[in-house]
């Protein structure tokens, strides 16, 4: 368990930002070139400066600084594209975009990295264009979308590839062709966190019956650092004695079956 735990915390890390890689274009269709993009969304109710964020892949030296200025909207995106000319000349519609960014990003899967203006990782996404993740935007024509900005966009599960009609060759700027209208739809997400980054405290809401519960907190070492109970369906996490980095939330039932697994950053 720990070593499952360990794992995932090193090799699919995702914060639950507000700000979140939502579709990501890694390689382009013949015919449609448009270059590397990547999508963000505002999946909140306030707007989000970011000016000076920065946007990497696993690379630290390479990197794109948002601009000065640069807010985000509640319930809007932002594209950030490698080639501004060739980005439009397909999508030349499609505001806001900033670029040039002056890397590309890999076809055979990389870590791309979202972080703040102080150096926080916001948000980051280890994709792969092999099964369990969705193959068909690997030179294809589809992009790989994330079916609800509320899923945990480090699980291969939460993508799938742009659809015809709208998606064709993504769907930049707008409403993800493959959206989920609730997560209630989606298995995975069985409870939620708020806030996350944790800076006080964090209220974690379990949609489950399954009570009572147990909640185990996991470093990245696999080592647990706090176990909870509850009869009821919520859990008050306080920052306490967590120092800051990432941490795997695990929800069991009394019999010790597994419910579900999230991740959570302290700041």
């Amino acid at each position: 368990m720990k070593l499952l735990l360990l794992s995932l915390l090193l090799f699919s890390l995702s914060v639950n930002s507000q700000i979140v890689i939502n579709e990501i274009n890694y390689n382009d269709a013949v015919g449609f070139e448009t270059q590397d993009w990547v999508e963000l969304y505002n999946n909140s109710t306030s707007s989000v400066d970011i000016s000076n964020w920065v946007f990497k892949d696993n690379d630290d030296t390479h990197e794109f600084i948002i601009p000065n200025g640069t807010t985000m909207a509640p319930d809007s995106y932002l594209v950030l594209v490698q080639t501004l000319v060739d980005f439009q000349t397909f999508y030349p519609t499609v505001t806001p975009v900033l670029g040039d960014f002056t890397f590309g990003l890999s076809g055979l899967g990389e870590l791309i990295r979202l972080f703040d203006n102080t150096g926080n990782l916001m948000d980051q996404v280890e994709y792969d264009e092999m099964a369990p993740w969705p193959t068909d935007p690997n030179g294809i024509g589809p992009t790989l979308e994330l079916r609800n900005p509320n899923l945990d966009n480090a699980l291969a599960s939460s993508w799938n590839g742009s659809i015809l009609p709208d998606g064709e060759h993504g769907t930049p700027g707008d409403e993800n062709s493959t959206f989920l209208l609730s997560v209630d739809d989606f298995s995975s997400k069985i409870f939620s966190i708020s806030p996350n980054p944790l800076k006080t405290k964090s209220e974690i809401i379990i949609s489950t019956s399954s009570y009572p519960v147990t909640l185990e907190i996991y470093d990245v070492y696999g080592r647990e650092v706090q176990k909870l109970n509850s009869n009821t369906n919520k859990f008050i996490v306080s920052k306490g004695n967590l120092s800051s980095g990432m941490y795997m939330l695990v929800l069991r039932t009394e019999q010790g079956s597994l419910v579900q697994e999230q991740k959570l950053i302290v700041h």
